[in-house]
């Protein structure tokens, strides 16, 4: 009796001492890891901060504007517009071609869609005779012929602006930190696409536009009152919209954070 006593009282002690150590393991590891914690948080408090920064308090128009589409779609225009004059008007009206490279500096790269790229970046042999076009250097100007070959203009290399390119990498540097959730990069993912969407509709809603161009300028002198923003309101009915996504992204923050709960 006595020596089994004593044996239920050494599990006991052992089971005790068993406990003590693991509790003080628990803790000690809370205590070892809280500054990690505390400033992995801080960190990841920080990359919310640029999130909301880029995103909170901002409408339709502002998204337009920071990411430079008015001044997009008008330049865009406007190529399109010295396009149609050199194709119909080139006898009554001159581009100035120098002025012209001064107004198109804001645009410094460009996108170009798979379909135009097939069609006029295609190698050409210049060795082999066979690939010279029996017309290379002839004017048409036939006007039946000069508006089906119109007819088919396609705006399919869309340039954009420093600004537009400078958010662009905004957005890829506060989504690509380690410290956050797949689900938000993805979602400031989805804006991003939209960005570029946007970019590609401005090609397709000038090349559209483009068809129109005989039928509102028909002559020289209509152009003199040439205005990009019939092209614009176009755009802005076709584009796609970026406060939905947006909100999608600040209300996962507020979700993570659970910052209303924080501020009662």
């Amino acid at each position: 009796m006595i020596e089994t006593i004593k044996n239920l009282s050494n599990i006991f002690f052992f089971l005790v001492v068993a406990s003590i150590a693991i509790l003080s393991y628990l803790q000690a590891r809370k205590t070892l890891f809280a500054p990690i914690r505390t400033e992995t948080f801080k960190l990841q408090l920080k990359a919310f901060e640029d999130i909301l920064a880029f995103f909170q308090n901002k409408s339709e128009t502002d998204f337009l504007e920071i990411f430079d589409f008015d001044r997009i779609v008008s330049l865009n225009t406007l190529q399109m517009a010295d396009s149609y004059v050199s194709q119909f008007f080139a006898e009554e009206l001159t581009v100035d071609k120098d002025a012209r490279k001064e107004t198109y500096a804001p645009l410094i790269g460009a996108i170009v869609s798979k379909d135009y790229m097939e069609k006029y970046f295609e190698k050409v042999d210049t060795e082999n005779p066979m690939c010279k076009s029996a017309s290379a250097g002839k004017k048409i100007t036939n006007p039946a012929i000069v508006l089906s070959n119109w007819q088919k203009y396609e705006h399919g290399m869309v340039g954009y602006t420093k600004e537009y390119q400078d958010q662009l990498k905004e957005l890829t540097r506060i989504s690509a930190s380690p410290l956050l959730q797949k689900p938000l990069r993805e979602l400031i993912g989805r804006f991003q696409a939209l960005v570029h969407e946007n970019l590609t509709q401005t090609g397709e809603t000038i090349s559209n536009c483009a068809k129109l161009m005989p039928e509102h300028f028909p002559v020289a002198s209509d152009m003199k009152d040439f205005t990009p923003n019939w092209v614009w309101n176009g755009f802005n009915d076709k584009r796609k919209h970026f406060e939905p996504v947006a909100k999608e992204i600040l209300d996962y923050i507020n979700g993570y954070l659970k910052i209303e709960n924080l501020m009662q």
